[in-house]
Order: C-alpha cells, then sequence, then structure tokens
C-alpha cells in the first residue's frame, strides 16, 4: 500500500496475527498484511510490539474527578461533606469552567495512556443543575480528533424541562441512572426505560452497588431489557450485591442477564476500595461474578470509575494499570485469562459503549496502541511505559507524552 499515510511494520496484532503489517490512510486501517510497500513519511517498527485497538473507558465520573484536593478521608460517610465543600469553594458562574478544567486533566491522562474513548456519567444536582452536561458539550468539540467522548446524562425531576431539551437536540448519549439512591428504586427504573423508549436512547446504570444480599433492582433492569426489547442497549455497572445473594440466585441472575443481552461493567479498583467496610473477616472483596458472567456469555468490561475524588483517591486514567489490578483481583494469570482482561479493556467496552468502527479489521478506524510488549500478557504484567497512540491514523502521544 505505497500511498497510505502511516504504515506500522511487523506487529503483533491482538487476537488477530504477528508479524503482520498495518497501513493506514485517511483515518481508517486500509491494509493488513506482510511485506506492504511503503513510500510515505511515517514508518512505525511494531516487530516484538502489541498492537491493541484503543483502551475504552467506559465507566467514569470526570465532573467529580480531582475534587479531593485539599481533604480526604478514610470513612465513605465523610466523603460526601468534602465533595459538598468543595463545591461551596467554587466561585459564582464558575462551575462549568471548574469542570472542564479537572476534566482536561483525567483526559489527557486518559489520551496519553492510550484510550480512544471516554463515557463518563454527568451529575444533575441541586448545587450546579446542568452545568456538567454543558461542560461536556465543549469538552466533546475540544478533544474532537484526539479521543471519543460520550455522556450518561441522569434525569432528575427538577430539571426535566433541560434533559428532555437536551434528548431532542441529540446531546444526550445515554440515559444514567442510580435507582439505589432514589425513594422508589423501581419507580425509577420504570421511568428511564421510559425515557429510552421515547427518545430511542440506551441506557447504563449504576445498580446494586452495596454490600446487602438484594439484587431486587438487577432482577427488575434485566425484567424491563427484555419488556422493552433493548438487548444490547442496557449497561449495568457494579452488580456488587450480587456476591451477597446465594449461589443459586446468583447463578439464575446471572443466565437471564445473558439472555437479555445486557453489558456489565465492573469497576475493581474502585468496588474493593467502598465495599466490605462494615464487614469483619472474612471481608468481602467487594466485586461482582464476573468470571461466571464471562462464561454465561455475558459481555463484561472493567474501568476506572472515580479517579481522585472523595469517593475514591486512587486512579491514573490508564486502562492498563487498571487491567492490572482486575487480573488480580480476578486471579487471572494465564496467558488465555490476560487475553481476557486485554479484551475488557478494550473490545468489550467498545461493545457497551456502541463504538462503531472499532478493532483491527481493513476499514476500521485507525484508533491504535502500540504496546512495547511482545504479548497482552506481558503488557499487562510489565506496564509498558513506551506506548505510541493514534487517533483517527494520526499519533496523539508517545511513551506518555501528549502531542
Amino acid at each position: 500500500m505505497e500511498n497510505c499515510d502511516l504504515l506500522i511494520r511487523k506487529a503483533d496484532l491482538f487476537d488477530v496475527g504477528d508479524g503482520l503489517d498495518v497501513a493506514v490512510k485517511d483515518g481508517r486501517i486500509a491494509q493488513i498484511g506482510r511485506d506492504l510497500p511503503f513510500h510515505g513519511e511515517t514508518e512505525l517498527d511494531g516487530a516484538g510490539k502489541l498492537l491493541i485497538p484503543g483502551f475504552v473507558e467506559s465507566h467514569t465520573h470526570l465532573d467529580k474527578a480531582l475534587t479531593a484536593v485539599d481533604e480526604d478521608t478514610p470513612n465513605l460517610e465523610e466523603a460526601f461533606g468534602i465533595f459538598e465543600r468543595y463545591l461551596a469553594k467554587i466561585p459564582e458562574g464558575g462551575i462549568v469552567e471548574d469542570i472542564k478544567a479537572r476534566s482536561r486533566k483525567v483526559l489527557d491522562w486518559e489520551v496519553a495512556a492510550g484510550s480512544c474513548a471516554v463515557k463518563t456519567h454527568v451529575l444533575v444536582c441541586p448545587q450546579w443543575g446542568m452545568a456538567s452536561h454543558q461542560a461536556l458539550k465543549e469538552l466533546k468539540e475540544e478533544y474532537r480528533g484526539k479521543l471519543e467522548l460520550r455522556g450518561i446524562l441522569q434525569w432528575d425531576e427538577a430539571y426535566d424541562k433541560e434533559f428532555r431539551a437536551a434528548a431532542r437536540a441529540g446531546e444526550i448519549d445515554f440515559i444514567a441512572g442510580y435507582p439505589l439512591f432514589t425513594p422508589d428504586p423501581m419507580a425509577d427504573i420504570d421511568k428511564v426505560f421510559s425515557l429510552a423508549d421515547e427518545y430511542g436512547l440506551p441506557l447504563d446504570l449504576h445498580i446494586d452497588e452495596r454490600d446487602a444480599a438484594n439484587i431486587d433492582c438487577f432482577l427488575r433492569v434485566i425484567e424491563k431489557t427484555k419488556e422493552h426489547h433493548m438487548a444490547g442497549r442496557v449497561t449495568c455497572g457494579h452488580v456488587t450485591a450480587l456476591c451477597a445473594v446465594d449461589d443459586e440466585l446468583a447463578h439464575r441472575a446471572v443466565m437471564e442477564c445473558a439472555e437479555a443481552g445486557i453489558h456489565i461493567i465492573t469497576l475493581p479498583s474502585c468496588n474493593m476500595y467502598l465495599m466490605g467496610r462494615k464487614d469483619h473477616q472474612p471481608i468481602r472483596r467487594g466485586v461482582t461474578r464476573v468470571d461466571e458472567f464471562l462464561k454465561a456469555g455475558v459481555n463484561v468490561s472493567a474501568s476506572s470509575d472515580n479517579i481522585r475524588d472523595p469517593y475514591r483517591p486512587f486512579g491514573n486514567g490508564d486502562l492498563l494499570e487498571e487491567a492490572l489490578f482486575t487480573a488480580q483481583v480476578l486471579q487471572y494469570g494465564t496467558r488465555d485469562q490476560l487475553a481476557e482482561v486485554m479484551r475488557m479493556v478494550t473490545s468489550r467496552p467498545a461493545k457497551n459503549m456502541l463504538l462503531e468502527g472499532y478493532g483491527l479489521a481493513e476499514g476500521c478506524k485507525a484508533d491504535l496502541v502500540l504496546l512495547d510488549a511482545p504479548s497482552a500478557k506481558e503488557a499487562i504484567i510489565s506496564q509498558p511505559r513506551k506506548r505510541t497512540v493514534l487517533h483517527g491514523g494520526k499519533i496523539v502521544a508517545r511513551d506518555g507524552v501528549l502531542m
């Protein structure tokens, strides 16, 4: 492919094959083969390196990120107060700019680490109303060409008019739901499914993020997904309560989830930090039944969740780092198991994010990461800092530095 814009030479393509050339033209993978002719300007040596499609961060909270600046606490109950006090310090009229400034830092980390797409929850609350939605709209334009950015907007009765206007304008990518934080969780689930029907939008829900042995919300979401024929368009994050119920009920829920076509997102680094805090030994790990979901054929992804806010002080916007943590929590250490973990931060979240043209095939978008490691196993274990990140066929970061 002599007229391409960029050529990656002799790379090992994840889940495709080893020692392959990848020609990129007009932002897409134009050709994959061996010993492709090339006379262009940019040729990358991929020998002994792993080429993957870009990482996909499918569950985070950009608008809360980096708010644990002046205070921190080991007590989750106090975290809410820290967040409230942070908001109170923002000058009047400065909320949008404050959200954007903090979000930029995390998004830059994401791009530098190899993320090609980020899906973030968008908080609607009395303190800032729809300011987070406005900030995300502006950030989408700012990061165009560097990263695909999509939002999961929360419906709030106090801002029903604004939500509907945004939906009609095509400004909402996913509808959020937090039923456990509402007076009537079942009615809240029914409401978000009704909104999804009305506006033709997918759902991304926080479900059963607790230690109690109660998965009523999860079962209700499964029921409504089938009723509304929304297979492939509903995502449930957390589902940590599934580990507290008995194996028989859990097995039934997992199989019904698979039948309904619901995506699951596990947040191991956040769930292990937050869950099981009132347990005495043995203390639960707080991570949902990932292995059982995968064996049932459910699409399971892993993601960061909160990044350096009062609810979790950790996180670097680096999904390879999250993959290592996930592998250790799941006790996945074989070559095949670690390849599955790599899929949990690449191709699997691309499905719950409904990304089009994603992957390592001719015609796919050239959103790629070249890792200085020969395999997914070695990449996850060794955490190589040398990475070349492409978005739309252009190099946007090298070795952790934005271009």
